[in-house]
């Protein structure tokens, strides 16, 4: 674990500064830098979890509304896979990509 940052408090021209050594002052522009990759990362995981949320409630409407024979439930399969592939979300790079 790192040691915190140890600032200093200085006046110049009666307006108060905050001073810290260089290495300290990397320290901290690196941890902004990953923690503003989070947040981007975050804002894309919100994004992609709110288009398999609409994704979602499309099946359930078009399944709620089919009725039980053989046919319609082709029919529907058929439907839910068009959904699918129109709607196809970004995986992330960190994620493999799945083999048929």
């Amino acid at each position: 674990m790192s040691r915190p940052a140890a600032p200093r408090h200085i006046t110049i021209d009666d307006e108060e500064v905050v001073v810290l050594p260089a290495a300290d002052y990397e320290r901290l522009a690196s941890a902004r830098r990953q923690l503003g990759a989070r947040e981007a990362r975050n804002r894309s995981l919100t994004d992609q979890v709110n288009t398999l949320r609409t994704l979602l409630t499309d099946i359930r409407r078009i399944v709620d509304s089919t009725p039980d024979c053989c046919a319609a439930h082709r029919d529907t399969d058929r439907r839910i896979r068009d959904l699918v592939d129109d709607q196809r979300i970004p995986r992330p790079q960190s994620m493999p990509t799945p083999t048929p």
